[in-house]
């Protein structure tokens, strides 16, 4: 090796510790960014001449080192487990979200929900059997069944505003899913330029794995990396981003409750529905879908049963003046069940005419025992249904609470395998960088050494004499 080889052997060295260098700054200096991956130089010693073989006897000489590449250390399957395990969530919390708001609706148990006024309204007519000629008692009733017609509009008017803000949350997600395909589409071109051309395009892909993530915790989806460093996200089947393609979904369905059953929410591609099982809009769906529309029905299950079990007895009994009893409650659902009866002398409060008594007003007071208004309806009482909706209610909450706890356990440990896969490590850094170090004084040295050598050579060979 002549010692300009050797110089330009120690400059490459130099070369490469530096580069070393930075890129470990640069991971020291990342260390606490979200989404950032740490990177490595690869280094390769420069061949041997063309003309050394076994046979000529000459040696191999090599011409330093060069960084061949500097890869970034990100486990392909650990990101995918990462991002279906934080889908998963997002359609968990989202679903449960809907879910406590109704929850709050229901107000059960405690002294201000249907149940309680649907008590009070039974415990009216044996009060008004008591004194069948009291106004003010007959005038109690009508009163207890306005309040228990307002409690489940309240209610059902609250479902209603529950649907259709979270008809607007989804179009939202859908909105922003379409937004942040169409960057990873962008992206996808630049990380193909950049791979084509020769160029680290690591920044590049970070940003593209959390465009991927918060893509799944939108509209769920699978990735799939290709050999240019894009990748393509499929949701349902159906492909969403392709290189440097992205499609749009849309949010189509009915906009009110009521016709959700029969026109449900749906997002949509072409016309074409799009099966969503994870993210923020799977969870979105089962409760526009699912959730709200059922407990709308049951709701009105409710006020149906209350208006035809006390209607059925009502109708069968005669006021004080001896006229026949007409609909007490008037109304198709929950949103619009009223009071027929105006004034207390319209109640029908005795069994049979020309008769003063409160036996009928007994009856219908006696309806708040499940046992009768069973008989009387055929089937389940105003009661029974309420108690089976809100039950059925704190269960699936309490049981999305779970799933919740058990998926958010799930996340973590999914965070953990990720950042210790591609996360920073200070005391890792460090090392490094003292080795690089090491290495740069090495190559330093080398030139430092060549450098006199030379000047000896050139400036002191052949004085002795003159």
């Amino acid at each position: 090796m002549t010692g300009f080889s050797a110089l330009n052997t120690a400059a490459q060295g130099l070369a490469a510790a530096q580069r070393a260098m930075d890129v470990i700054s640069q991971n020291v200096a990342n260390a606490n960014t979200p989404g950032y991956s740490r990177q490595r130089v690869k280094l390769a010693a420069l061949g041997e001449t063309s003309g050394a073989t076994l046979f000529t006897g000459a040696g191999a000489p090599l011409y330093g080192v060069k960084v061949e590449a500097i890869t970034r250390t990100r486990d392909a399957f650990l990101e995918a487990a990462r991002t279906a395990a934080g889908n998963r969530l997002a359609a968990l919390q989202s679903r449960a979200s809907a879910l406590h708001a109704a929850e709050q609706l229901v107000s059960e148990p405690g002294e201000n929900g249907i149940q309680a006024v649907i008590d009070d309204f039974f415990a009216s007519w044996h009060d008004l059997a008591t004194r069948p000629g009291d106004t003010s008692a007959g005038a109690v009733v009508i009163q207890r069944g306005i309040a228990v017609g307002d409690q489940l509009r309240f209610v059902a008017e609250g479902l209603a505003a529950r649907f259709s803000t979270m008809r607007d949350t989804l179009s939202s997600v859908v909105t922003e899913a379409n937004e942040v395909a169409k960057s990873l589409a962008d992206l996808n071109g630049q990380i193909r330029q950049s791979t084509v051309a020769g160029q680290t395009a690591n920044e590049l892909m970070d940003t593209r794995d959390q465009l991927v993530r918060r893509l799944g915790e939108l509209v769920g989806g699978v990735a799939q990396a290709s050999d240019d460093g894009t990748v393509s996200v499929s949701v349902g089947g159906l492909v969403l981003v392709a290189g440097v393609s992205a499609q749009q979904f849309d949010v189509t369905g009915s906009q009110e409750l009521g016709a959700a059953l029969t026109d449900p929410p749906t997002i949509s591609w072409n016309g074409t529905a799009v099966p969503v099982d994870s993210g923020q809009a799977a969870g979105l769906l089962a409760a526009l879908r699912t959730d709200l529309p059922d407990l709308n029905t049951q709701l009105n299950g409710v006020a149906t049963s209350l208006r035809d079990v006390v209607n059925g007895v009502h109708t069968a009994g005669f006021t004080l003046s001896g006229a026949p009893g007409g609909d007490f409650f008037s109304g198709a659902d929950a949103d619009s069940l009223t009071v027929a009866v105006t004034s207390p002398d319209q109640l029908a409060v005795a069994s049979s005419t020309g008769v003063v008594d409160g036996s009928n007003a007994m009856q219908i007071g006696d309806l708040s025992d499940e046992r009768n208004a069973t008989a009387a309806l055929g089937g389940p009482g105003p009661s029974e249904r309420w108690r089976d909706l809100s039950t059925g209610m704190g269960v699936t909450v309490q049981s999305l609470e779970r799933a919740i706890n058990v998926q958010d356990g799930v996340v973590s440990t999914a965070d953990s395998a990720v950042e210790s896969d591609a996360g920073v490590n200070l005391d890792e850094e460090m090392t490094g960088m003292l080795l690089y170090q090491r290495a740069y004084q090495a190559s330093a040295r080398v030139i430092t050494t060549m450098d006199e050598m030379l000047d000896t050579l050139v400036n002191r060979t052949g004085l002795i004499g003159r």
